[in-house]
């Protein structure tokens, strides 16, 4: 009788240590299947929200991803559901609060997203659309700088900052950052094409030096702008010889000079070569408009009637 007696009562004793135990594993598995059923429901209220942001009804679409979010915080492409939803809830250069509010959270999501997949180009492109719909351009330069960092022959972003600092009015950053596309795309003469489109846009719509505002060229800036934006025309027309874009805007550049000029004989001789260089570049795109035709007729002979 001791004997079983003593049995029963360690496998009693062993009972009570084995019960929390159980308890423990009942929570578990209770808190594996919520967690289970919450993911379950936060897709279905991530299809919620496609439906209504197909719709284009942002405002209810927003509502069923913050909702998905609240239910698996754990999903980072919520966060890019949420920003795209409020870039649709945003109105581009309205000072309201709740536009503040759409643009502050679109570019706060996107961050948060960015960083858990940092290779999502087009989440990127968005975030920047972002910034350019603000007109954030520092924003957008910043986020293109950070990425050049991280991959430095990227061309795409090398044009893209150039541009933004264009949109910016900085011509002298604009040009540099031509430079660096440059000597990346050394043989592409789209490069230098548009050095020299930016280098007529500045002397074409920059007025005379104001000292007082401390604005405007100097005649001897204006020059050294014209000089290097010709220079860079010419180097896209020997890489390719049709490029008659470029040959007008050689045409434009000696009409600059011209404006520059005092002497009534040297202005009207700048005005002939610019008139030339406009004659030879009228005759090169109409050969290649002709030819333009021609290969559309061969690949659909209808076109040729």
């Amino acid at each position: 009788m001791k004997e079983r007696n003593t049995d029963r009562s360690g496998r009693s004793l062993l009972a009570m240590r084995l019960r929390p135990l159980a308890s423990v594993a009942a929570v578990a598995v209770l808190s594996l299947a919520a967690s289970g059923c919450n993911k379950f429901e936060a897709k279905q209220r991530i299809r919620d929200g496609n439906a209504h942001f197909k719709e284009q009804q942002y405002t209810e679409a927003l509502a069923s991803y913050e909702e998905a979010l609240r239910l698996d915080p754990s999903e980072s492409r919520i966060h890019k559901f949420i920003a795209m939803a409020n870039m649709g809830l945003y109105n581009p250069g309205s000072q309201h609060e709740k536009d503040k509010k759409a643009y502050e959270d679109a570019v706060t999501h996107f961050k948060t997203y960015l960083q858990a997949k940092p290779d999502d180009e087009k989440a990127g492109q968005y975030l920047v659309t972002t910034y350019m719909n603000a007109q954030k351009y520092d924003d957008a330069i910043g986020y293109f700088r950070d990425f050049f960092a991280k991959h430095p022959t990227d061309v795409k972003a090398v044009q893209t900052i150039a541009m933004l600092y264009a949109k910016q009015g900085n011509f002298d950053e604009s040009i540099a950052w031509q430079k660096r596309r440059s000597e990346i795309e050394t043989t592409n003469p789209e490069v230098f094409y548009t050095m020299g489109v930016t280098c007529w846009d500045k002397s074409y719509h920059t007025v005379g030096v104001d000292i007082a505002a401390d604005t405007g060229l100097t005649p001897e800036k204006r020059k050294e702008i014209l000089d290097f934006g010709t220079a860079q025309l010419q180097k896209a027309i020997q890489l390719k010889p049709d490029y008659y874009e470029s040959m007008l805007y050689v045409n434009l550049m000696y009409r600059e000079y011209a404006k520059m000029e005092p002497d009534p004989v040297k202005k009207q001789a700048l005005v002939d070569t610019a008139t030339e260089w406009q004659k030879k570049a009228l005759e090169i795109r109409k050969i290649a408009e002709k030819k333009r035709r021609e290969e559309q007729a061969a690949k659909n002979p209808l076109e040729a009637l």
